[in-house]
């Protein structure tokens, strides 16, 4: 396991959670007063929709069809039952699993609570979509599966060989699903920057809830250690 206690881990928790909710409430203080960044909602829009050709538009729609919020609450229950079986292990397929239903229920919360308009169905590549449009489910469970799945993996290796190529991968990811959601014209730039957020407050309270499981430092691993050796005799 990497050398990072659980105290370090709670305090970068705490500071991901509070950038998120300072930057969401900012956000939202944007669209409700159509200032800040939500000035550049529909230059935007109409930027990427001058640049729409066929084989692009079918790219975007069949990734968002992909990392709809349904498919990827199948896609993390299907990750943490494979990995469950094959590591033999619950917490951290748990966790997940919990990450992406509680995205979920927060961007569903926060939809029905701003409920913001999309842009004009006339607008859409491929038919408007129904519901709210702040924030992107399709973006924040992306966030939320990739980055979350990320730290499961690597909080638990000796080395940080491959995170890197590993974060880079996972950011590309998520910019080409928040990219597809504009160019088809399905929601807002301020709707998919939430997601954002939303994403950072998940994966915060990841990193909490497992800080609170695992030891602090070298006394807790040699606790759990100790404790281990007295069971088995």
């Amino acid at each position: 396991m990497l050398k990072v206690t659980a105290s370090a881990r709670r305090a970068v928790a705490a500071a991901l959670a509070a950038a998120g909710l300072v930057v969401f409430g900012w956000l939202l203080e944007s669209v409700a007063g159509n200032w800040s960044l939500a000035d550049l909602d529909w230059p935007v829009l109409d930027g990427l929709a001058a640049h729409r050709s066929g084989p692009a538009t079918a790219a975007a729609d069949a990734l968002s069809a992909a990392t709809g919020p349904a498919e990827v609450l199948a896609a993390s229950a299907a990750v943490a039952v494979v990995w469950a079986v094959w590591r033999r292990e619950l917490w951290r397929p748990a966790l997940l699993a919990g990450a992406s239903l509680a995205d979920f229920f927060l961007v569903a919360g926060a939809r029905y609570w701003v409920d913001r308009s999309r842009p004009p169905a006339w607008f859409a590549a491929t038919g408007g979509s129904e519901g709210p449009a702040f924030p992107s489910a399709h973006t924040a469970g992306a966030v939320t599966l990739l980055f979350v799945g990320l730290y499961l993996v690597y909080s638990r290796r000796a080395t940080t060989r491959g995170l890197p190529l590993a974060a880079v991968a996972a950011g590309l990811v998520v910019v080409a699903v928040a990219a597809s959601d504009l160019y088809l014209g399905r929601h807002w730039l301020t709707d998919v920057a939430a997601s954002l957020s939303i994403g950072a407050i998940v994966l915060a309270a990841v990193l909490w809830v497992d800080a609170l499981r695992t030891p602090d430092g070298d006394r807790g691993r040699a606790a759990v250690a100790t404790t281990r050796a007295a069971a088995d005799t």
